[in-house]
């Protein structure tokens, strides 16, 4: 007994210098094709590693650093296996082990929620020990576990739930990786240097969570990832489907896996978040699956529990979304052919208009979902309207777009659909538009808690849909070096509140003047012009004075306005803030990313602070100046992109020719409520300088959200 005890102590004092965390008895390692590494650390350079694997050894040799891995045989899922790994006299043996698929699962407090706080809890709880085959791994620092009520009441519902449902028909065993922290930006799981071609937001100490929770994985081999995160980084959509991207590439290529490596993110589920941004954050969720080869999404927008003893933002029911995930894991690890999406948007095949009176017509329009198995059993369910949670929105399930003739301060506006129905397939919509309006897209679910009526015969819901399918610009000259730019305008910034934005940038004790500390004052308009530069950023000089908001190199928190200096305090970056007008944050990054903040208190001065999406650093945007009249066209260039026309569902846009418009510049104002052009991000371009060269005013078309210009020709002397 005395040996037995004396042996194990061995082997645990031997651990860390053996094998790195997360490798430990009862652990899932990751079937063929693929074959399973071990890796450890802390060795003397040159030591030898051996491994018994099998009925076999196998023999691997420590770097310079004192790290080793050893590539397993490619094993077929079953076990159990016990492995022994030797060095010098040190030895660390892992028993009970299976090979399996190995799943990482990460993100903040939503892959967090645990399978004791769900509906239903005690019924899964109760028949965890029937599972075995699953185990979970808490942590890089924890120990493997079997499934069993003890192990899973603290494990992620999520990721437990994807893993249950794909075991129940793939009985092929299954090892869960969790790695999540609630209230956590992506920044902080992104690797170091990853982000920096996001409009250089990218700060290294962001990257303390990748750091601690997932760089201890590699290089483990897994199976795929599951990715439910969001929440805290609502407000900025406008650099969140960069991010994301990076950080899904960044994962995948450190674990030393190209596109090959499925990923799966969860779309955000129903919550309030008081501004109404959701809908842009989900946008850029899904932009990213669109785009990023092998990345799937499964929405939980028709999700939502206000009762969560743990608050909205955290819905008990989450069943639903490991069901939707299991099928794409199915699909993806096991060659099925389920269906694991909503229909999907084809094209609006008409537009009927009917004249109704002198001030109104009536819109209906045709649109067709992609004829494949996710628009099978198609449908629009009754919704309980009578929920107060859903309420608010009933009326706007489905929208449409309209342009109002001569309105240059809201150019577009958002009109509820009255009537709404399923025939033959297609969905038709019919609503009653002013007379003097011209139809500009349409778009579905696109609330905080959607009220979602579309689902297919498989119970999975059709996502949020927004087309915009023709939205007028007017653009200033491309300069003669051949770079883009556009005259953002003249603008007030403006707080935003609940209702309406009222006050501005200023100064309350006078005229705004060199050297003043700035505050918010009653509404100015118009205050400033917006300059940008090639790489986004740029000035922000204040119209009636010519000078530019500037940041002290000294004290940061200091806001003034100061003569042209060129230099990095006066260089600002606009990130949208996903919300349902143009509404952004104003970044400075002269001391780091530092956000432009009142403390929404219009008793306290202008500053920067550290970083925090939220209310207090949002301001608001509107177009409404008229353009000066063109000058010069003695000579003449064309520049064209080379970026493809899409809507916003990844499918060719129609083609439209631009309506002749009067000719306008596009003025940015930081003032009222408006709907014109909610973007994840404004096409940037830099502002000609006066002496740069004469300027003629073109007007342009942009084909939806996604578009660049693809023709545009500048004139100068």
């Amino acid at each position: 007994m005395m040996r037995g005890l004396l042996f194990l102590a061995l082997v645990l004092s031997a651990w860390g210098a053996l094998l790195q965390p997360g490798y430990t008895s009862n652990m899932i390692l990751q079937r063929a094709p693929q074959q399973a590494i071990l890796a450890g650390n802390g060795l003397t350079a040159g030591a030898a590693i051996i491994v018994y694997f099998n009925g076999r050894n196998g023999t691997a040799t420590a770097s310079t650093n004192g790290a080793w891995n050893y590539s397993l045989p490619a094993t077929p899922a079953g076990g159990p296996y016990n492995i022994t790994v030797y060095s010098g006299s040190s030895q660390q043996q892992l028993t009970n082990v299976l090979f399996g698929d190995v799943i990482l699962c990460s993100g903040q407090s939503n892959m967090v929620f645990t399978m004791s706080q769900i509906f239903s809890n005690d019924f899964y709880l109760n028949a965890a020990s029937n599972y075995s085959d699953i185990r979970v791994l808490n942590g890089a620092n924890a120990n493997w576990q079997m499934s069993s009520r003890a192990s899973l009441s603290s494990f992620s519902a999520v990721c437990y739930l994807s893993a249950l449902n794909t075991y129940n028909t793939s009985r092929i065993p299954i090892g869960l990786l969790e790695a999540a922290v609630g209230g956590t930006r992506i920044e902080l799981w992104s690797p170091p240097g990853t982000q920096s071609n996001c409009y250089g937001y990218d700060v290294p100490s962001f990257s303390s969570l990748y750091n601690a929770r997932i760089a201890p994985f590699i290089p483990q081999r897994i199976a795929a990832v599951i990715w439910y995160q969001g929440e805290s980084n609502v407000n900025g959509a406008g650099v969140y489907n960069c991010q994301l991207a990076n950080l899904v590439r960044s994962w995948r290529a450190n674990f030393g896996y190209d596109d090959s490596l499925p990923w799966f993110i969860v779309q955000l589920a129903g919550y309030s978040s008081k501004y109404q941004a959701l809908s842009g954050q989900r946008q850029a969720q899904k932009d990213v699956a669109d785009t990023v080869p092998n990345v799937s999404i499964y929405t939980a927008a028709d999700l939502h529990d206000s009762l969560s003893p743990t608050g909205s933002i955290h819905p008990r029911n989450k069943e639903p979304i490991g069901l939707r995930i299991s099928n794409g894991l199915l699909n993806k690890l096991y060659n099925k052919n389920l269906v694991s999406a909503g229909a999907s948007f084809n094209k609006v095949e008409s537009v009927q208009i009917v004249a109704n009176n002198s001030v109104s017509v009536n819109i209906t329009l045709t649109i067709s979902f992609v004829a494949d198995q996710t628009a099978q059993g198609l449908a629009i369910r009754k919704i309980n309207c009578s929920d107060p949670e859903i309420s608010a929105y009933c009326s706007n399930l489905f929208e449409i777009s309209v342009q109002i003739a001569g309105a240059a301060a809201v150019p577009t506006k958002w009109i509820a659909v009255q009537q709404y129905s399923l025939q033959n397939g297609m969905l038709v919509l019919s609503t009653v538009i002013p007379v003097n309006s011209s139809y500009t897209g349409w778009r579905y679910a696109w609330e905080d808690i959607p009220p979602m009526v579309l689902y297919n015969a498989a119970n999975y819901p059709t996502c949020h849909i927004r087309v915009k399918h023709l939205l007028s610009f007017h653009l200033m000259a491309i300069t003669p070096s051949n770079t883009s730019f556009m005259d953002m305008g003249e603008m007030s910034i403006t707080k935003m509140n609940n209702t309406e934005c009222d006050v501005s940038i200023g100064y309350r004790n006078g005229s705004v003047v060199q050297g003043v500390q700035l505050s918010v004052v009653p509404r100015i308009n118009p205050v400033w012009l917006f300059q940008s530069d090639s790489d986004h950023f740029g000035s922000l000089r204040h119209n009636s004075t010519g000078l530019y908001l500037t940041t002290s190199n000294v004290n940061c928190s200091l806001v003034s306005l100061e003569p042209k200096s060129g230099q990095n305090n006066q260089r600002w970056f606009m990130i949208n803030t996903g919300l349902d007008d143009l509404r952004y944050s104003i970044y400075n990054t002269v001391c780091g990313w530092k956000v432009l903040n009142n403390d929404c208190n219009p008793a306290m001065n202008i500053t920067l602070t550290d970083d925090a999406l939220g209310s207090c650093s949002i301001w608001s945007l509107n177009f409404i100046a008229p353009g000066p009249p063109s000058t010069t066209t003695s000579r003449s260039t064309t520049l064209q992109t080379t970026t493809q026309s899409t809507n916003s569902d990844n499918v060719p846009a129609e083609v439209v020719s631009c309506p002749p418009l009067p000719s306008l510049s596009v003025s940015l104002y930081v003032t009222g409520i408006s709907r014109m052009y909610n973007e994840p991000s404004l096409p940037l371009f830099r502002v000609l300088e006066p002496s740069d060269v004469n300027v003629n005013i073109l007007n342009v078309c942009i084909l939806d959200r996604r578009d660049w210009i693809e023709q545009i020709s500048y004139h100068s002397n």
